[in-house]
């Protein structure tokens, strides 16, 4: 049995049904205990949850995002205290290795317990330095990662990344790419899908600097000049989303672009879609760009996460660099003018994304092997 303290910031973990939190009784089945804490407001009113024998969830109630830490590593000493951790059996577990590391490095030091850290995203990446939050998160990962006893990383990318960045293991990294759960075969069309045009380009994504949606934006405005029925939908919410509605209606789109705002389940707005489109400045994965490809949608995306890896350029997809505008235009006026050429590529992707899908089975297996590496 592997006693597991696990840190992270996932607060679906508290909805019983939610795919975060029956992928952890799965984990806390196979491994034999996981305690699992997540950074959360008290003003959100969570408490302690019990998912299962195994698993049991735990808020941080913090009052500000500044007692985030302080909190979890009390939260974390009682735990290991209260369930009577036992050195050589017990690992710590966390999803970042910035805050959730702080958390977790803290706590194995105390205890004497190797840590496990995960890296879903390019931290490494010259555009991920976006604010002085951001800066810091650098700092830690650099200096953290060198000090678990096991790491996990989503890509081959990112484990490349860590080598040319001269980010030093104490072993190679485990590669295990985040699950997508969705079932194709599960996923409806959109009945009706936006009629008023009669080529759908969807963008879905979190509506911040990073995700560069700006140049989705201005990519599709010279595509609506060659082809007046075509429209972009955006689905997401974010900080930028007002300026991105007044670049939107400065370059006279209105009629042409929607904004969904959050969409809770994208998967059928994926489906129903002609192409899927994303500018990202950087991804450790890219989960919906996957979701697409599985979904059979043709993807248009800028280099980053899984590009060079599953998404090949003018094999599977069309992979443009970041901020490349021109290219996007290219690919798009492609796709929107060749139906044949949509066929082929959306056909590739689907077959290659199916052939990285693990089961749920042996990704759990995985997953809980990486806890056992980390403990020898």
């Amino acid at each position: 049995m592997i006693q597991v303290l696990s840190i992270g910031t996932d607060r679906k973990m508290f909805e019983e049904k939610s795919a975060v939190s029956l992928r952890a009784m799965l984990y806390g089945k196979k491994a034999g205990h996981m305690s699992v804490i997540v950074f959360s407001l008290a003003s959100l009113g969570l408490s302690k949850k019990v998912l299962s024998p195994e698993v049991t969830v735990y808020p941080t109630n913090s009052s500000s995002r500044l007692g985030y830490v302080f909190d979890a590593i009390r939260i974390g000493k009682e735990i290991i205290k209260n369930e009577k951790f036992v050195r050589g059996q017990s690992v710590v577990t966390c999803q970042d290795p910035f805050e959730c590391g702080l958390v977790g490095w803290r706590i194995s030091r105390y205890f004497r317990l190797p840590l496990h850290l995960q890296l879903h995203t390019d931290f490494l990446s010259p555009y991920f330095k976006t604010s002085f939050l951001q800066t810091l998160r650098v700092i830690l990962g650099r200096f953290l990662l060198p000090r678990a006893s096991g790491v996990r990383v989503v890509s081959k990318h990112i484990a490349e990344s860590l080598v040319r960045n001269n980010i030093h293991l104490k072993h190679n990294p485990d590669v295990l790419p985040i699950r997508v759960s969705i079932k194709p075969d599960e996923v409806q069309k959109i009945p009706d899908f936006f009629p008023q045009f009669n080529f759908v380009i969807l963008v879905a994504s979190r509506l911040e600097k990073e995700k560069r949606i700006q140049d989705a934006i201005n990519a599709f405005a010279s595509v609506v000049k060659q082809f007046p029925k075509a429209g972009l939908l955006i689905a997401g919410s974010g900080s930028q989303e007002s300026a991105l509605k007044s670049q939107v209606s400065s370059l006279g789109l209105s009629s042409s672009v929607v904004f969904l705002g959050w969409v809770e389940s994208v998967a059928s707005y994926i489906k129903s879609a002609d192409v899927f489109l994303s500018t990202s400045e950087y991804e450790g994965y890219g989960m919906s760009v996957v979701e697409a490809g599985l979904l059979g949608t043709p993807v248009v995306t800028t280099k980053v996460g899984l590009a060079g890896e599953i998404l090949i350029d003018k094999v599977n997809s069309f992979v443009c660099p970041v901020g490349d505008t021109l290219c996007i235009t290219r690919s798009l006026v492609e796709l929107i003018a060749h139906n044949e050429k949509r066929n082929i590529l959306s056909q590739a992707l689907q077959s290659d994304v199916r052939k990285t899908i693990p089961t749920e089975e042996s990704y759990v297996d995985a997953f809980v092997h990486s806890f056992q590496k980390t403990l020898q």
